[in-house]
């Protein structure tokens, strides 16, 4: 018997994919899609962490998780540890360390070296956008120089964190391509005569000077010795800080140190002369300011005592007890005048022979009228506060300034002003840059007392 023909099946088909295309692998079942890892990376910080050091930090109260993002995972910490960072938390966000004239912030809490340098080489960006371009020529030559970058001035005050400051700040500019002048422990007006003297494109100046004994910061200035604020530069910086810069070059800057005192003190000479002799009561905190005074007081006919402040060089100054020794001083020494001097050099406060605070808007008032008198075509450059103060003046009126250093002085550069003041104790003198500098108003406030025999709160009361 003849056997059935069995059922022929049609064979899968081993046609080959055309050209780019691939067969996709069979189905065997459900594909499960495994969540992606978290990437932790605590704010400033180039490279990952893990997540146990995330929990690790968080548990320490690392500074740098107030603007994590992944600060709300905190895993299994106990229950007394998530409450104080909540507590924390509550307390608002951090502050900014961009202030009005100048960068602060608590010392490794706010401000650590490492945003020093991210500052500083966002500081040296803004400058190398202000060098020209060289322009090609027909032939190439090989021997054709390198572009060189901006030269920046560095200094620092007395607090024990600025020496750690600055090296990150060196580091960061010399990383920039920008020749770097250091010129050690300064005063700030020192500091900004150096930047003019040497022509430089800008400098920075570690200080925390006027904030706590626990602050630190950066002063920064343009060509010129011009103070950057907010409104007036320092904006850009916050900026490029934020959005990060990248190295205009591979060739790192030279270092090389500069000493700004011999000239600095040289160039304060020619305002001590022709003074009658006067006995004056000083209390200086900064160091540098009480040798350059010393040094110059030694030659002139004028006698200098002077108030210890008993403040170690990273505590406050107590302007109102240090205001009080000088008044009885000032009595008991039957002195012509009282000076107070903080601030790195930059604010002072006068008392009269009868040991009484003079109105910093009166001693402006009276240095005033007196640069007028050498300079009679002048204009006259004050604070916003103060504006009302100087209308009285006639010829070239009183211009108001603003109420940053950065604006005060860029209104005395682009105007005729060779004075400008307000109600914040300083004083900006119209010199080859605009010098706001303690020691160079002393010697004006002596100058105009040495014209007569009149005390100073006489010479004071004929503004009235």
């Amino acid at each position: 018997m003849d056997a059935l023909p069995s059922e022929q099946t049609e064979p899968a088909s081993t046609a080959l994919p055309a050209d780019g295309e691939f067969a996709s692998p069979p189905k065997t079942g459900p594909l499960i899609e495994l969540p992606a890892e978290t990437q932790y990376r605590c704010p400033g910080e180039r490279h990952p962490i893990s997540r146990s050091i995330h929990l690790s930090r968080l548990a320490a109260f690392y500074p740098a998780c107030r603007q994590c993002q992944h600060r709300h995972d905190t895993g299994q910490l106990p229950p007394q540890t998530l409450e104080r960072i909540q507590q924390v938390e509550r307390r608002g966000s951090t502050p900014s360390v961009f202030q009005t004239d100048g960068v602060r912030g608590i010392f490794l809490n706010e401000f650590t070296p490492a945003l020093a340098a991210q500052i500083a080489k966002a500081f040296a960006s803004v400058l190398w956008e202000q060098i020209p371009l060289a322009g090609r020529s027909g032939t190439r030559r090989k021997s054709q120089p390198a572009r060189r970058g901006p030269s920046i001035v560095v200094g620092y005050d007395e607090r024990p964190s600025s020496p750690a400051v600055l090296t990150s700040v060196i580091d960061a500019l010399r990383m920039m391509g920008c020749p770097v002048t250091d010129v050690g422990l300064v005063s700030r007006p020192c500091f900004a005569f150096a930047v003019a003297h040497l022509q430089t494109a800008g400098g920075i100046f570690v200080t925390g000077s006027g904030c706590g004994a626990s602050s630190t910061g950066l002063d920064l200035v343009a060509e010129g010795a011009l103070p950057l604020s907010l409104g007036a530069g320092l904006d850009e910086v916050a900026r490029r800080v934020a959005a990060g810069v990248a190295r205009p070059t591979r060739r790192a800057g030279f270092q090389q140190s500069f000493q700004a005192l011999v000239p600095y003190e040289a160039a304060l000479w020619k305002h001590f002369h022709a003074l009658r002799p006067l006995k004056i009561v000083c209390a200086v905190r900064p160091r540098p300011v009480r040798r350059t005074l010393r040094r110059l007081f030694a030659e002139l006919p004028c006698q200098l005592s002077e108030v210890e402040s008993f403040a170690a060089a990273n505590q406050p100054l107590k302007h109102e007890v240090l205001l009080k020794q000088l008044s009885r001083r000032v009595v008991s020494k039957n002195a012509h005048l009282g000076v107070l001097i903080d601030d790195d050099g930059a604010r002072c406060w006068f008392l009269d022979e009868r040991g009484r605070v003079i109105p910093s808007v009166r001693v402006g008032q009276m240095l005033a009228r007196y640069r007028r008198l050498d300079h009679p075509n002048s204009a006259v450059v004050t604070e916003s506060a103060a504006l009302s103060s100087f209308e009285y003046l006639s010829g070239a009126s009183a211009i108001d300034g603003g109420s940053s250093s950065g604006s005060i002085a860029r209104a005395m550069l682009g105007t005729t002003a060779a004075f400008g003041c307000g109600n914040s104790n300083r004083y900006w003198w119209g010199e080859s840059f605009p010098a706001c500098d303690a020691i160079l108003t002393l010697a004006h406030v002596l100058q105009s007392l040495s014209r007569s025999d009149a005390t100073f709160s006489s010479v004071i009361r004929q503004q009235s």
